[in-house]
């Protein structure tokens, strides 16, 4: 059985681009709605499997959590040695997207009050996550 890991993936929206416009957390909502599947960029090797998520801290202007995807296919390194050397395909999930969009975590909800490129979430950041995307199931008794 394959074990799904959560990724929180910083997005700097003043410097970072999708299709044309800045990463903002309404940009990547409105993607989620009408382009989902998107590649990103990772400076390192991170052993990402396809059915694994990617949470998107937003590092400005607020920081905070406000959209998910999920890893379509296995991480792929890039040829040359300038820039980002390792893609990895997702697909944006709108409707945690538009929940996290509507109410996001905020950076000192989190554990790691220093987000920095890509790191996997805690399992209390976790479930903080899962409650705000709507993705959180009760238990059956």
């Amino acid at each position: 059985m394959t074990v799904v890991q959560n990724w929180i993936y910083c997005l700097r929206p003043a410097r970072t681009l999708m299709d044309g416009g800045l990463a903002t957390k309404e940009w990547v909502s409105a993607l989620s709605e009408t382009r989902p599947d998107r590649e990103l960029c990772l400076a390192a090797r991170r052993y990402m499997e396809a059915g694994d998520r990617v949470w998107f801290y937003f590092a400005t202007p607020v920081r905070e959590v406000a959209a998910l995807a999920e890893v379509r296919s296995a991480l792929y390194e890039l040829p040359g040695e300038s820039g980002p050397r390792w893609k990895v395909a997702v697909a944006l999930d709108p409707h945690a997207t538009s929940a996290l969009c509507d109410q996001p975590v905020p950076l000192v909800a989190l554990a790691n009050q220093h987000p920095q490129g890509v790191f996997r979430a805690t399992a209390a950041d976790l479930a903080l996550l899962e409650a705000h995307a709507g993705l959180r199931r009760e238990r059956a008794v």
